[in-house]
């Protein structure tokens, strides 16, 4: 199936830049196209609610969205890389705005919605978890924090030294380990109670050397719920609509 890239990213479209989409530690994060030239295969995107800079780090990087096609919702991505950061780009109603300008490459091919979007937490979208490991429990509050998560992981970040300065026994965690979790999504736009289930996981990749305080651990979801990825599934949606409005008005 071919793909008309001038069709599919039109200016005013809500798009995903996703980091590392064929690893086990991707990362999405949502956009808004202000302006394309496809001769030049150039696309400008509002800047995401994080910025990307100069400094950022990535493999792989994708431009991503959902296109409706006779029988279904598919995503769609094209391989691409920043060529210019705008600190004043000015839109329409003269209203100015940081944009980032992509270069990107053909052709464009679907994408795997389900293990590309791995969702990065906000103070209105975040994730709180009970772990259990070797007989011990281990708390968000406490031990860890959830980087992002998505329908096929999970990102851990764990202090390297606990309050005390002890070392956290999460570091000794390996690849190959199981580990089970109590997952709540905490969705602040949402009435009604968190939305908890259980997890089953396996330890993909441990990173000792992600930052000098802290260490990365990369989880694949192995056994999940349908209730759970159901919930899950609503929450990555809200969580995408949340960014999107945000961008809308910043523009």
């Amino acid at each position: 199936m071919g793909f008309d890239v001038k069709k599919i990213f039109p200016p005013s479209v809500g798009v995903d830049l996703v980091f590392n989409m064929n690893t086990m530690t991707p990362i999405s994060k949502s956009s808004i196209i202000h302006d394309t030239n496809h001769d030049d295969k150039t696309i400008t995107i509002a800047q995401p609610r994080v910025p990307i800079t100069n400094e950022t780090r990535f493999d792989q990087l994708h431009l991503t969205t959902i296109i409706h096609t006779e029988h279904r919702k598919i995503r769609v991505g094209i391989p691409c890389h920043p060529t210019q950061f705008i600190d004043k780009y000015q839109l329409a109603n003269k209203a100015v705005t940081k944009a980032l300008v992509i270069e990107y490459q053909l052709p464009a091919v679907e994408t795997n919605i389900r293990s590309a979007f791995r969702r990065p937490l906000s103070s209105l979208h975040d994730v709180k978890a009970k772990m259990r490991c070797d007989k011990q429990e281990f708390y968000t509050s406490r031990d860890f924090k959830i980087k992002g998560i998505s329908f096929a992981g999970i990102g851990l970040v764990v202090r390297k030294n606990i309050g005390n300065k002890a070392p956290n026994p999460l570091l000794n965690i390996k690849s190959g380990t199981s580990l089970t979790f109590g997952i709540i999504l905490v969705d602040k736009e949402q009435k009604g109670p968190p939305m908890a289930f259980p997890v089953k996981t396996r330890v993909v990749r441990v990173n000792q050397n992600y930052s000098q305080t802290h260490v990365l651990i990369g989880l694949e979801i192995t056994g999940i719920t349908k209730e759970g990825e159901a919930l899950l599934n609503q929450f990555i949606h809200n969580a995408q609509v949340d960014d999107l409005k945000w961008l809308s008005k910043r523009g």
